[in-house]
This record gives C-alpha cells, sequence and structure tokens, in this order.
C-alpha cells in the first residue's frame, strides 16, 4: 500500500481530535537520569566493621581486649551460654568472642548467631550504663548484624534497637558513640522504612549533628555520624525536607576537610537534599556550596566527580537564575574534559548537567556555544555507545528547541542533524519525540532561509541526503499516536508529493479506529519525576532498550 494509500485511509471513518504537539515543552523535560551501572551511587549503602587486629577502633573504654584469637563456629553454644552467666569477667570474654566471630572479613556467622537467640541478652546489655566496654561489644555486634541482609536487620530493628542507639548518641564513650553512628546508619540504609523509622526518634538530626560538632579530635566519629546523616537524606519516596534540611551546613563544612571519605559523603548528601524543588535547591544554592562542587570537578577521583556532577545537575534542573548561579562559576570549562572521561558513567552526568544547561535561555545556550563545548560533544558521540550518545542526543536537542535562529543554525553546522536522524530507527518514544520536534524546528528554519533566498529548504535536501525522510516515513507507522501524528506532520509538510498521487476510495475499519485510538504505551510511572517544576524540567535520558555499554554506533 502506498503512503498516500495509508494516509488516506487513516484519514477517511472517524475523525477524531488530533494531538497537539509538544510545542509547550517548557525548560526541563520532567525526568532525572537513571544510570544503571552507578551501584555505589544508587543502592542504599551498609556497611560492616571488620576485625582486623586485636585492638579496639578509637580509645579502648578497658584493657579487657584479648589476643587475636577468633573462635570457630563449634565454640559459639559455649559462648552463648557463658555470656549468660552471672560472673561479669566471663560475660565480658565471651560477648569480644562473640563480636570477633561476626566481625571476620569473610562470610561472618551471622546467622548462626541469630539463631542461638542471644542476640536479645546484647540488646539488654546496649542498657547497662555502668558497663561501657559491654554496651560497646553488644552494640558492634548488633551494628554489624544490621549490614547483613533484610531480614537479619529487621530482626534486630524488631527488638527496639533504634530509640536505644538514638539515647546512646548522647554518650560520652566515643567507642559507644562511633558504633551508635554506625548502627544507626547501616538501619537507615536497609529501607525507607527503616530510614523514617529513624527520622521519627526524638531529636535524631540534632543529636548527629552535635555528635559531629563536637567530636573534632576523633575523625572516626565524624565519618561515621555524617554517613548516617548522608544516609537519612536518600532513598524514594523521599525523606520531608523539613526534617533533613538542617544537616545542609553540615555538609557545606565537611566538603572543605582534607577527607576523601567525608567529602564523598557530603557530597552524596548534598546530592539528595537539591533533588527536588526550587526550595530545596535554593537550600543548598545558599549554603555556597556551588563552587566546591565544581572545584571537585578537577579531581582524578570519580568517587567525588560522581556526586558533585549529580549536586550541579540538580542544581541547573532548577529555574533559570538557579541555572545561572552554576554558570556563573568556570563550569563549562569543567565539564569540557569530563565528556571524554574514561568511564561511561562520569560521561553520561555530563552529558545529563549539560542537557538542563541547554534547555534554559537562549542566553544561557549561548554560554554553552560560546565554550565551545558542542565540537568536544560531537566528536565524542561518534565513537560512544548509544547510551551515552543518547544522553548526548538530548543535550542538542534541548539546545535546538529554545535557540535563535542563528544558534539553530550554529547546532546544526556541528551534527547535530545527523544524531537526530540517527535516533530514528530506534523504538524509544520520548527520544523519538525530541529528536522529530528538533527536526521540526530545524525545518522551520531551513524555510526561513528559504523564504529570504528565493530558493527550496535546504534542509530539506540535507534530511533526505542522511536518508532521514524515509525514517519519518516509517514512522508514521509508530504504535504511539504521539510520534505517528507527529512524523506524518513533519512528512506531510515538508517532504510529500503528491503530483504522482491517484485517488484511491477505502473504506474506513474498525481496526483503523482502533488504531486511531491506540493510545501512547509510555508509562509515566517508569520514569518517575524527581522534579515537578512547572517552570522548569529536567530530563531522564535512558529508554527501555537494553544496550551493552561496550557496543559501539557509528554511522
Amino acid at each position: 500500500m502506498s503512503y498516500f494509500q495509508k494516509k488516506l485511509k487513516r484519514r477517511q471513518g472517524k475523525f477524531k481530535k488530533k494531538i497537539t504537539p509538544s510545542h509547550s515543552r517548557s525548560k526541563r523535560v520532567e525526568h532525572t537520569i537513571k544510570l544503571s551501572k552507578t551501584k555505589r551511587d544508587e543502592r542504599l549503602m551498609k556497611r560492616r566493621n571488620i576485625s582486623k587486629s586485636g585492638h579496639r577502633i578509637g580509645q579502648s573504654t578497658s584493657n579487657k581486649e584479648i589476643t587475636n584469637y577468633i573462635p570457630s563456629l563449634e565454640e559459639l553454644p559455649n559462648l552463648v551460654k557463658n555470656v549468660q552467666t552471672e560472673d561479669l569477667e566471663t560475660v565480658h570474654i565471651c560477648a569480644q568472642l562473640i563480636r570477633k566471630m561476626i566481625s571476620v572479613e569473610e562470610d561472618p556467622p551471622v546467622r548462626e548467631v541469630l539463631q542461638t537467640r542471644i542476640i536479645p541478652t546484647f540488646v539488654e546489655f546496649l542498657k547497662k550504663g555502668d558497663d561501657p566496654f559491654l554496651q560497646f561489644e553488644s552494640a558492634w555486634i548488633i551494628s554489624n548484624v544490621c549490614s547483613g541482609d533484610h531480614d537479619e536487620c529487621e530482626y534486630v530493628v524488631d527488638l527496639g534497637i533504634v530509640p536505644i542507639f538514638n539515647q546512646l548518641l548522647h554518650s560520652e564513650d566515643p567507642d559507644l558513640l562511633e558504633q551508635s553512628c554506625w548502627a544507626l546508619g547501616n538501619v537507615s540504609g536497609d529501607c525507607v522504612e527503616y530510614r523514617d523509622l529513624i527520622l521519627e526518634q526524638n531529636g535524631i538530626i540534632d543529636n548527629l549533628i552535635n555528635v559531629i560538632q563536637n567530636s573534632s579530635s576523633n575523625l572516626d566519629i565524624i565519618q561515621n555520624a555524617n554517613w548516617c546523616l548522608s544516609n537519612l537524606c536518600r532513598g524514594k519516596p523521599r525523606p520531608p525536607f523539613s526534617k533533613v534540611k538542617k544537616a545542609i551546613p553540615v555538609f557545606a563544612e565537611l566538603i572543605h576537610k582534607n577527607n576523601k571519605q567525608l567529602i564523598t559523603d557530603s557530597c552524596w548528601g548534598l546530592s539528595y537534599l537539591s533533588n527536588g524543588n526550587d526550595i530545596n535547591i535554593d537550600s543548598v544554592i545558599k549554603a555556597g556550596v556551588i563552587p566546591k562542587m565544581v572545584q571537585f570537578l578537577k579531581l582524578n577521583s570519580p568517587k567525588i566527580q560522581t556526586p558533585a556532577l549529580r549536586v550541579i545537575g540538580n542544581i541547573v534542573t532548577g529555574n533559570s537564575d538557579q541555572t545561572q548561579a552554576v554558570l556563573d562559576t568556570d563550569i563549562l570549562e569543567q565539564l569540557i574534559p569530563l565528556i571524554n572521561h574514561p568511564r561511561n558513567q562520569i560521561k553520561r552526568e555530563t552529558c545529563w548537567v549539560l542537557s538542563n544547561i541547554t534547555a534554559g535561555r537562549q542566553s544561557q545556550i549561548q554560554q554553552v556555544i560560546d565554550s565551545d563545548i558542542i565540537p568536544t560533544l560531537s566528536k565524542m558521540m561518534k565513537k560512544a555507545n548509544k547510551l551515552i550518545r543518547q544522553e548526548a542526543c538530548w543535550v542538542l536537542s534541548n539546545g535546538v528547541y529554545g535557540s535563535n535562529v542563528d544558534q539553530i543554525i550554529y547546532f546544526v553546522e556541528k551534527g547535530c542533524l545527523s544524531e537526530f536522524i540517527y535516533f530514528l530507527k530506534f523504538d524509544g518514544t520520548r527520544i523519538l519525540k525530541i529528536c522529530l520536534e528538533a527536526i521540526e524546528k530545524i525545518l522551520q528554519v531551513g524555510e526561513i532561509q528559504a523564504e529570504k533566498s528565493g530558493q527550496q529548504n535546504p534542509v530539506v535536501q540535507m534530511v533526505e541526503n542522511l536518508n532521514g525522510s524515509e525514517r519519518i516515513e516509517k514512522l508514521i507507522d509508530h504504535h504511539s499516536k504521539t510520534i505517528y501524528k507527529l512524523a506524518e506532520k513533519i512528512f506531510d509538510t515538508y517532504f510529500f508529493d503528491d503530483s504522482n498521487s491517484t485517488s484511491t476510495t477505502t473504506t474506513s475499519s474498525s481496526d483503523d479506529d482502533d488504531e486511531d485510538d491506540y493510545d501512547d504505551p509510555l508509562d509515566e510511572n517508569q520514569y518517575p519525576n524527581e522534579h515537578n517544576n512547572s517552570n522548569s524540567l529536567n530530563h531522564y535520558g535512558q529508554e527501555q532498550e537494553q544496550i551493552v555499554d561496550n557496543d559501539i554506533y557509528e554511522f
């Protein structure tokens, strides 16, 4: 069946209201980036305290630390029996030996210890304020149980450990204080329900902040308290901003410390807190962290670069003034080398940041153009895998969509048209939509040029030379109403020649009506909105196709 016949068949029968193209799209496309391989970034974190020597961490509260001997599993029943005796010395020794067993680096016998039903006894030991040594050993055991799987963590949480550890944040014993932060960090990292349970505890955020501020001489305590605080700010659904916003100035101060772990956890904390509406973003901006985040991009440390990029990316999803606060630094200069970073994750994060900048005002798009970053981006796209290339495509499409005529001509000169056409062969509704919209915008500029010169639209020939008209025509049969309507409009306006067509009478059928009734299959829930500002939208660059990272796509 010819295109003309298909077109006529679709037009006949019951006419329906035409879907308006998405010309009213605002400054951002409403979805955050999803990086499937960012395991550390997106997985709730837990940490185990490993016994690597016979010495306890920090300043010991007792001289009862025994040798490096680690008992075997066969000795566990006797240890469990003796830890419940009346002899305090025996209790101390057995508790310490059980702690050593459960703190080995490989295959700790957590399940076996739980099966002895001794953990409730250690929970009771936590309450013994007159025996900080026993409290410490019990806290270490329970903290490492919480670092296991959900069932193991659930077991001890149900024993009521959360309010106990919250109270222990007031302890004057540094070892016990550190283990309490460690345990709460593991519990909050297990699931959002436990995170919220901790946030419901009286004064928990203030308690952790006080621990950080009052432990200037003990780096281990500060690191654990800061990590716990960061964990309390993460997760979906996000915690109420009113409960965690006090952490912002703490993170803002700790990023200036000369400690990689403190910087990393603080940057992640700021990334969670900036991931929201304009109020969240403003609070982070007012903390004065932008210059430091930009500075971190220069470091040869992906563990710091990644959360720093995330903070910057979240800020530029805000309104134009918030985006400008980032552009007023040398951010674009720092992003150029990251486009060719050896890690794909960093490349994609960089493209995500740029895409939200090019979705801003024309003056901000011009700043991107003036930075000369687009040629570097275009060159990288030719040898990148599809997922990275797709993120880069959002940079170009957002730029084209919001640009003036001269800026659009610049983007075309740098090869963006071929990229848009390249993605027309893939079945991702969102990427198809932005590419078709960008192609239409470029064709409109071509019409302006044609009117001035009195010649044909030069972009039409460019599209045809790249086999773009064929791909656009094929999309007229796409299952998504949004896509086939947009493709049909572009093809009819710029490429359809009915001079050789003959009139054909075709009756409509119920199948045709079903085709017109076909809803766009895109499920919005697959792309969770992270920033629902009516005036600022960000984008989610990854489509549903499963692409191996090392696949290379060349023209």
